[in-house]
């Protein structure tokens, strides 16, 4: 890995299919597996409600701090891959269903992108506090991208009224 390049990595993880404690907390030691992708710091595991398609089992969820020195889209390919081999299958009529795996990037240094297949910070991190709760344990006061604003301050507007439990 070139530590001069390295920046540091936010990932979000979900599963609510099979042993989802298990799946998220090996999915993590495979995602730091690459040699240039190094963990840093893990999140508590959280259980958390269905946000959008109510009609499924609830979710552990987690997120985790890496470094590495890949270019975005090597990472969204390498989780991707993990994904797959996790069996992820992704059905076009439930897209936001149940899961064995899935992985998010939500920041990667201090990018701004918007691209078709990539959108970093996620789009959607600040509706959710499935990622929110869990980034605050690793950093409260992380500041986001292209904002003023830090984790806990999304904490605070977060619509998401879901019930979620530290596991």
């Amino acid at each position: 890995m070139d530590r001069e390049r390295t920046q540091d990595l936010f990932l979000s993880f979900g599963s609510n299919i099979g042993d989802s404690s298990h799946l998220i907390t090996r999915a993590i030691k495979e995602v730091a597996s690459n040699p240039h992708i190094e963990l840093v710091e893990q999140s508590s595991l959280w259980r958390s409600e269905p946000l959008y398609d109510t009609k499924q089992a609830d979710f552990v969820n987690a997120v985790a701090k890496f470094r590495s020195d890949l270019l975005a889209y090597e990472i969204l390919d390498y989780i991707s891959e993990i994904e797959i081999r996790f069996f992820r299958i992704r059905d076009p009529k439930r897209p936001k269903g149940p899961r064995t795996l899935d992985i998010d990037i939500l920041f990667y240094g201090d990018r701004i992108m918007n691209e078709e297949k990539l959108i970093i910070p996620h789009p959607r991190f600040h509706e959710r506090k499935f990622i929110l709760l869990p980034m605050s344990e690793i950093d409260v006061n992380y500041t986001v991208p292209g904002t003023s604003l830090k984790i806990k301050d999304y904490i605070v507007q977060c619509p998401d009224k879901s019930k979620l439990e530290r596991i």
